[in-house]
């Protein structure tokens, strides 16, 4: 009897402390989001893109960044030192397109036209059949923006940007905003060292960040459109050498490839924030590696002091943009 008694006493006390540990589990929005590790992991870089052999595609611009593809399989650029936007055709010739009249940073292909970021005058659409140039989002309701340098585009036509200019480690001013497609502005994260590059995982609910001045990939789960579970963001990876990650994308199986600035190469994670290897440039390349683009079964690499695009041919699509 006495046996039976320690027994039933100790179950009891487990089911006690049970019940404790389910209570203070976060709940709603402020769960955890489910990541079952290991699944996709990528092992090697032989599995992405075989010997990771990189090919110059071609020359354009001043001080470039920004790629992004049309329909039609052009490449658009921004040409930052001329404050220009920049088509080059499939066959790698180079054209002028389009100013800004101010510091374009950025540029996403969506629905028919391009969404771009400026340092000067915020965010903005391209027609790519005019040519036109558009304020879409100028300001913070009145407040100017620091200057800012990257975006996605999410399902819903939603835009995720970063601002950043004049943020460092030492004073870490930059932000995260996301506005709706009916241009309802919200700023998501402040007190940034230069948030940089931007993209989400393939299944939308990871949005990843590039703190370039911090040396660090940000990993943020995505609660909905426009809302993120900062509670649980977390850092994906640092960076070694070089000034830091710049920008990024993301292949069909959810590993990201961030652009190292001034180290000549782009760093793969795989979705458990794992290292896989990196891509690195020939040693005549220029060393300011900035933006990396999906097309086609490439991978395309912007180097800002030499203005040459590179690519790499790949096993793995791009993760399918918005």
């Amino acid at each position: 009897m006495r046996r039976i008694l320690e027994i039933t006493g100790l179950s009891l006390l487990l089911a006690f402390f049970s019940l404790g540990t389910a209570a203070a589990q976060p709940r709603g929005p402020a769960a955890a989001p489910a990541r079952v590790q290991g699944q996709s992991r990528t092992i090697t870089m032989q599995e992405l893109c075989g010997g990771c052999v990189v090919e110059k595609f071609s020359t354009c611009g001043k001080s470039i960044e920004g790629p992004t593809f049309d329909d039609q399989g052009n490449l658009y650029i921004v040409s930052q030192g001329s404050g220009g936007i920049e088509k080059i055709t499939p066959d790698g010739v180079c054209h002028h397109f389009a100013d800004t009249g101010g510091t374009p940073q950025g540029l996403k292909f969506h629905n028919g036209m391009i969404y771009g970021v400026d340092r000067k005058r915020g965010v903005f659409t391209l027609d790519l059949a005019t040519a036109a140039v558009k304020d879409y989002v100028p300001d913070f309701y009145g407040e100017h923006f620091i200057g800012l340098n990257d975006l996605i585009v999410d399902p819903q036509g939603g835009i995720y940007f970063t601002d950043a200019w004049g943020s460092s480690v030492l004073d870490p001013k930059g932000a995260v905003y996301y506005v709706s497609a009916d241009k309802k502005v919200t700023r998501l994260i402040n007190d940034m060292a230069y948030p940089n590059g931007i993209s989400l995982s393939p299944d939308n609910r990871t949005l990843y960040i590039d703190e370039f001045m911090a040396q660090r990939v940000l990993a943020v789960p995505v609660v909905a459109p426009g809302i993120l579970n900062t509670g649980f963001a977390h850092v994906m990876g640092y960076l070694a050498g070089g000034w830091g990650p710049d920008s990024m994308a993301v292949d069909a199986k959810g590993d990201v490839y961030s652009a190292h600035w001034g180290a000549r190469e782009v760093v793969v994670f795989d979705p458990d924030d794992f290292i896989i290897g990196t891509i690195i440039l020939p040693p005549e390349a220029g060393p300011m590696s900035n933006n990396v683009a999906f097309h086609a079964g490439w991978l395309y690499i912007t180097e800002g002091r030499k203005n040459e695009i590179w690519r790499v041919k790949m096993n793995v699509e791009g993760a399918k943009l918005n």
